[in-house]
């Protein structure tokens, strides 16, 4: 494994992973509030790149993508650092985001590098509100990096994104696995960051599991993919994955 980083996470016990939040939407508008103010400076932390980079790696051999047919949903893409990691391994990529201001950082810097929208691109949007929002698309694989702890309900994103997975399709979701201890998890946030953090401490496999399944996908995975440091503190991250099933005359 290699030497861990530290890690740059945009901005501590854990809610109940299946339990909205009372100011879900609110929390919603906080996260897209902070990632437009901020959404400028956020490839200015080489750590956070580097961060990607391990991710993106872990998702590349977890999933056998195919540069010529693959379609990928990267939810929560921000300014696309995972995206940029997969691109090379797959014919498209659709970004979403609910901030704007990161949605055009990410569409900046695929047009700054000549990729056309066909292949890359992203759009503003929040996929739990409603069914359907990507024009009928059906993607062979959904990442979402780094993004879990801010969502209110984890289970309500898992079945929105299971949606968008064609039978067979996989989902593969990267974020901070709980530590061991109650003091380690309330560190690994600061106080300032706590309005926009749904779970502050990380997730324990059973917690991912458990939405997985509630989401009908099948074939549940879950690996440590790195180790880093956040504000000291050794940490480490998660892959999990799970499978679409795929039904009769699907």
């Amino acid at each position: 494994m290699a030497s861990p980083v530290s890690m740059a996470f945009p901005v501590s016990m854990a809610f109940p992973v299946s339990m909205a939040f009372p100011g879900q939407q609110n929390l919603k508008e906080l996260n897209k509030n902070y990632f437009n103010e901020h959404g400028h400076r956020y490839n200015d932390h080489p750590d956070g790149q580097e961060l990607a980079r391990r991710l993106g790696t872990a998702m590349i051999d977890a999933y056998p993508f195919e540069e010529d047919s693959t379609l990928v949903l990267d939810y929560a893409c921000g300014t696309g650092l995972i995206s940029k990691i997969l691109a090379a391994h797959a014919k498209c990529i659709v970004g979403v985001d609910i901030s704007q201001s990161m949605v055009d950082q990410y569409n900046l810097s695929v047009s700054n590098q000549g990729i056309p929208p066909e292949e890359m691109r992203a759009v503003c949007c929040d996929l739990t509100v409603a069914p359907d929002q990507l024009d009928g698309m059906k993607f062979d694989v959904v990442v979402c990096a780094s993004s879990y702890h801010h969502f209110p309900s984890i289970e309500d994103v898992t079945k929105a994104l299971a949606s968008y997975l064609k039978p067979g399709g996989s989902l593969l979701v990267a974020d901070l696995i709980k530590p061991s201890s109650a003091e380690s998890a309330q560190a690994l946030f600061p106080a300032r960051a706590h309005n926009i953090v749904a779970h502050k401490g990380g997730f324990e496999e059973a917690d991912i599991r458990t939405v997985f399944e509630s989401a009908g996908l099948i074939n549940f995975s879950f690996v440590t993919a790195c180790e880093t440091k956040k504000h000291g503190h050794p940490v480490q991250l998660f892959l999990a994955s799970g499978t679409k099933e795929v039904t009769e005359g699907a």
